[in-house]
């Protein structure tokens, strides 16, 4: 066990686990319930999920006279649900947010400065907790719903709704699971490509028209990923500091649209590649409102979960929307946290 920082209170703590998520084990707890109980003066309730929009339920109505952090133990859809139930239309002293990554993708985690080994993320927030290491970030929202990664149609959508198929049969999301996703999802894109106008606005006032697109991607942070340890960099100024950043790709034909989708998951950082997706590619930051219309009903998926088929979409960046347990500085992986993460990608669960 690690040394503690001052310590600045007790903290009442609610775990909210989903045990279907990929990395999530009784080994893994081993490590992570002991060192979260370390932690002086800490309070400690868990709860595991039993069905999709449980950890929502779950967050709804509660504010801080009932806990003060609510621990969110899963991947990037848990961390949405327990979001939108915290947050819900009108949140009124939500509790705060803190994330032990267990997932596949582990966007939000990681951009947070935490590491994806979900063991050494505890550590890693039990130094947070014990020092009262928070900090408000920004967040994105459409209809009523909140969203703290991405959201877009087409080929994330549709690759996400794949593997979600592939889930309900009784399989891992594994990174190679979604490379397979991935490859059989461009090749029907490349066939039959959708068509997107795109209207956005950011703070300074500049605005982003563009129609006939045929993947665009709204991001609230800076990296993520569809493969694992891969990360994907669309937008290097993002950040949950600042609005919505779009990523756009304006044509799928030829070497541009295979070097366009070799950086979407993650492969092929060189010059020459660079230089293919600068003609290809669109990029627009800190966006406060964002309007996709389709020319047709299109797949949609909003941090990592497929959530339907629409036409159009109004996506709207909220400035300061929740408080997060985090590190102040980003936590480097220790070798054997990146050797687990490294084979994850070879999971033999696929």
């Amino acid at each position: 066990m690690f040394a503690f920082g001052d310590k600045v209170g007790g903290v009442r703590a609610l775990i909210v686990s989903n045990p279907n998520s990929t990395t999530q084990s009784a080994e893994m707890f081993r490590h992570v319930i002991p060192t979260l109980r370390a932690v002086p003066g800490l309070e400690l309730r868990a709860q595991m999920t039993h069905y999709a929009g449980h950890a929502r339920h779950m967050c709804e109505n509660l504010t801080v006279e009932d806990y003060d952090v609510v621990i969110a133990v899963g991947g990037d859809g848990t961390v949405n649900e327990v979001i939108n139930g915290l947050l819900g239309d009108l949140p009124s002293a939500p509790p705060a947010l803190a994330v032990i990554p267990t997932g596949s993708a582990n966007v939000f985690a990681r951009a947070l400065g935490l590491p994806a080994d979900p063991a050494q993320a505890a550590e890693v927030l039990a130094d947070a907790l014990h020092k009262g290491s928070t900090r408000r970030i920004n967040l994105g929202k459409w209809g009523s719903q909140w969203f703290a990664v991405n959201a877009g149609f087409g080929i994330d959508a549709d690759v996400i709704a794949s593997v979600e198929r592939v889930r309900r049969r009784g399989f891992a999301a594994t990174p190679l699971r979604y490379a397979h996703a991935a490859i059989r999802s461009w090749l029907k894109l490349h066939r039959h490509a959708p068509r997107m106008s795109v209207r956005a606005i950011n703070r300074n006032g500049e605005e982003f028209v563009h129609d006939d697109l045929p993947i665009v991607i709204a991001s609230n942070t800076n990296p993520w990923t569809f493969l694992g340890p891969l990360p994907v960099v669309t937008n290097p100024r993002n950040s949950f500091d600042l609005g919505l950043s779009l990523w756009a790709i304006t044509d799928l034909r030829g070497i541009g649209g295979v070097a366009s989708m070799a950086h979407l998951v993650g492969i092929g950082h060189n010059k020459v590649i660079a230089d293919v997706l600068q003609r290809r590619t669109l990029m627009f930051d800190d966006a406060t409102e964002v309007s996709i219309v389709c020319h047709e009903n299109q797949r949609f998926q909003s941090d990592g979960e497929y959530v339907g088929q629409f036409d159009e979409v109004t996506l709207k960046a909220v400035a300061d929307a929740i408080e997060v347990y985090a590190p102040t500085e980003p936590v480097k992986p220790t070798p054997l946290s990146m050797l687990k993460v490294g084979l994850s990608f070879f999971d033999p669960r696929l």
